[in-house]
């Protein structure tokens, strides 16, 4: 499931059936949830509840529901494009390279070398020209598993096009980018989990749950730290590793509207209005005469 696996080459969509899958597919999730938070709070059900149904996953099913009915196929549109377009442009070693090696050989190099790309991508995502289609992704203040599906649909396009196309241009196979993209979706439910684990001697390799929970803390340290989403190793090379322990500070952020679904689409539009509004403001002030 998740945007990305519309890589598929084929151009047939069937509403219902997309649906019915998004539905069948979150199901499935929540219940592997369910059971995880059965497991770390047997007896308090309210906890329960919040790990695997936080107040705001009514924001959460919008998003996949928006995406079901229009990123899929909008994306799938412009990813078999782009393939189509890839191929006169591919590094002509490249096909050779992914030829030469095992299956399991490519499936690791490809989750490693797209992990690169998405921590550079997502580091520029908090710059303040992107951080506004970002922002919604963070909104959430009782991050959990479903929070990985809050994220503004011109951030899904956007990543979905720079990861997915720099991979095509490096002659990829389809089945290893599709592979990527289903596990780098399901790593990304498990890192997004509302859990205390730092993943010990492994965290310095993977990315654990409380390392990206310190990525979505409201303030302090944690900010502005851990970009990677499946290895670790990315945020130790650049410096923006930071998990002194379990994350227990409060996550999203502090704004109105961090629950209502439009608000946070309407959201980069407006802050990019005002932004143009003022430039304009600027530059039509008259310049200043020192006497």
């Amino acid at each position: 499931m998740g945007a990305l696996a519309v890589l598929v080459p084929k151009m047939e969509f069937d509403l219902g059936a997309q649906l019915y899958e998004a539905y069948a597919s979150v199901s499935v999730e929540a219940g592997a949830f369910l059971l995880l938070a059965l497991i770390l709070q047997r007896r308090n059900i309210a906890g329960i509840l919040r790990r695997v149904w936080p107040q705001g996953a009514r924001v959460n099913l919008l998003c996949l529901a928006l995406e079901v009915v229009l990123l899929m196929p909008l994306l799938g549109m412009l990813l078999i494009w782009m393939y189509r377009a890839s191929r006169g442009w591919q590094m002509a070693w490249t096909a050779e390279l992914w030829n030469a090696l095992p299956a399991w050989g490519v499936l690791l190099i490809v989750l490693f070398v797209a992990d690169g790309i998405s921590y550079v991508r997502h580091r520029l995502e908090h710059t303040r020209w992107f951080w506004p289609i970002h922002a919604m992704h963070h909104s959430d203040r009782e991050l959990s598993w479903f929070s990985a599906y809050r994220q503004h649909p011109l951030n899904r396009l956007n990543a979905a096009l720079i990861d997915i196309g720099i991979l095509l241009l490096l002659g990829v196979p389809l089945w290893a980018i599709y592979a990527n993209a289903l596990v780098r979706h399901y790593y990304g439910l498990l890192t997004h989990a509302n859990v205390p684990w730092t993943f010990g001697w492994l965290g310095r390799v993977l990315v654990s749950p409380a390392m990206h929970r310190w990525h979505h803390v409201r303030q302090g340290e944690g900010v502005g730290k851990n970009f990677a989403t499946v290895f670790s190793v990315f945020d130790q090379a650049f410096g923006t590793f930071y998990v002194p322990s379990a994350c227990r500070e409060p996550t999203g952020l502090d704004e109105p509207g961090h629950n209502a679904f439009l608000v946070q689409m309407c959201n980069p539009f407006i802050k990019a209005a005002t932004a143009l509004r003022v430039m304009t403001v600027v530059r039509q002030q008259p310049p200043r005469i020192e006497e």
